[in-house]
């Protein structure tokens, strides 16, 4: 595999270009781009397409990325048997009813409570691990390269604050995006946008931890679609979108970089720092097609970039479900990065992010993989059913909001690995019944 086969590379762009169909066949099925198989499709179309276009000199397996568009087939495949127009025609009959369903005080006292706490407790964290405020003002870069140093080695104390902080900016994300859409001014859009990824940002820089920044900004825009799709919006974006997306990539750009240099990146010596952050970018970015394609050349035909260990038996849901075989009292030893094998190509990019794919294949082997995807896309399926049929939802649109989450982490892992999840859909579930019943009162109250 030392050289690129161009037919083989050419073909799996073909399968990737094949997602994409997929995606517009669902989306004029259902007359809608915010199924759950239209964007998982649209999802895995960008993170395959644009990894091998991009990186076209990097090897890739076609028949791996042709078992990424057999997985998005299953779990869109809920939503090409069913009917979902009757439902969109119920909803646009009930939108007069929902248009001001997230703009209440209740909502929006909750978001910036969460977010003011959350705040605090990334200080308390930061203070119990013997950091203080004024160590971050002083020398960001080096203090948040210590901090990551005892991430790595293993030294740093848990605490509640470190756990309800991250549960916390979970739910106030999930509810700013809720909320973002019924605010008229633009001061008011602003100070929703900015205190939504604030504690994902000191995440970022303080911790360097990039994935609960992109998970908050997937958790955001479910919220955003949610909102939308209640007045009869099923748009996957707008010109309003598209005006947050930029103005979050021109906020969240330097803050991104700001984590890379924290990394370790010697800022003295400007050409390294760019090769660092072109490598580190194009590691994250690209990287975890070509690791899964790797691993799955290793894992089917034997024949691979590098050598990677296959446990003889299924593995029956460790690797997807973790966090439930955790709370069960598994103790299986799992490395930090779940993965110990690192994937490289010369020095181009490094990662071990292997999509969820790979967990799937090690659970429930392929075939048990494909029938795992079609009842998760069963399960959102019936969350969106649900969204549009319901006059007030509640749970569902927990459902819908988790899957933005889902879909995305669906590059890295399965989100089931990490207990944040159940929490959020706990607390998000109970803040938005709790919403249900205060519009309800004030509908009465109107009347």
């Amino acid at each position: 595999m030392d050289e690129i086969n161009i037919i083989e590379k050419l073909l799996a762009i073909f399968f990737s270009l094949c997602i994409f169909g997929y995606a517009l066949i669902l989306k004029r099925k259902a007359q809608s781009w915010v199924t759950p198989g239209v964007i998982f499709s649209v999802f895995w179309f960008l993170f395959t397409f644009f990894p091998l276009a991009v990186m076209f000199k990097i090897p890739a397996n076609p028949w791996a990325v042709l078992f990424i568009a057999a997985c998005v087939f299953m779990f869109g495949l809920p939503g090409l048997v069913s009917g979902l127009r009757a439902p969109l025609l119920i909803n646009s009959q009930n939108k007069k009813d929902s248009l001001d369903h997230y703009s209440g005080k209740f909502l929006t006292l909750t978001f910036f409570a969460l977010q003011v706490i959350t705040v605090f407790c990334i200080l308390l964290n930061l203070a119990i691990q013997g950091f203080s405020p004024a160590d971050f003002i002083t020398d960001l870069f080096g203090t948040a390269n210590r901090y990551l140093a005892l991430r790595y080695s293993g030294e740093v104390q848990p605490n509640v604050f470190a756990q309800l902080g991250v549960l916390l900016n979970y739910t106030g994300v999930c509810i700013g995006g809720l909320i973002l859409s019924s605010k008229h001014r633009t001061m008011q859009k602003l100070a929703i946008l900015v205190l939504s990824f604030v504690p994902a940002a000191l995440h970022m820089i303080v911790y360097a931890d990039k994935g609960t920044l992109f998970l908050c900004a997937s958790l955001f825009y479910g919220g955003i679609i949610i909102s939308r799709l209640r007045t009869g919006d099923t748009a996957l974006t707008n010109a309003a979108t598209n005006k947050i997306l930029i103005i979050s990539l021109l906020i969240l750009t330097p803050v991104l970089i700001s984590s890379f240099l924290a990394r370790g990146i010697d800022s003295s010596d400007t050409n390294e720092v760019k090769d660092k952050l072109i490598y580190y970018l194009s590691s994250y970015a690209f990287g975890h097609l070509y690791a899964f394609s790797d691993w799955f050349s290793n894992y089917n035909f034997d024949s691979s970039w590098q050598d990677y260990y296959h446990d003889g038996n299924l593995t029956l849901g460790f690797s997807t479900f973790m966090a439930i075989f955790r709370a069960l009292g598994d103790v299986t030893p799992v490395p930090d990065g779940y993965y110990d094998e690192y994937f490289q190509y010369k020095e181009i990019l490094q990662t071990n992010i292997y999509t969820i794919y790979r967990g799937l294949i090690q659970d429930f082997g392929m075939v048990g993989a494909l029938i795992y995807m079609a009842i998760t896309g069963a399960v959102f399926n019936f969350a969106y059913v649900n969204i549009l049929s319901n006059r007030s939802p509640a749970i569902s649109v927990a459902i819908y909001i988790c899957m933005a989450g889902y879909i995305y982490t669906s590059f890295i892992i399965s989100i089931m690995v990490w207990n944040s999840i159940f929490a959020l859909f706990i607390t998000l579930s109970a803040v938005l019944t709790l919403n249900k019943r205060f519009q309800e009162k004030r509908r009465i109250t109107n009347r």
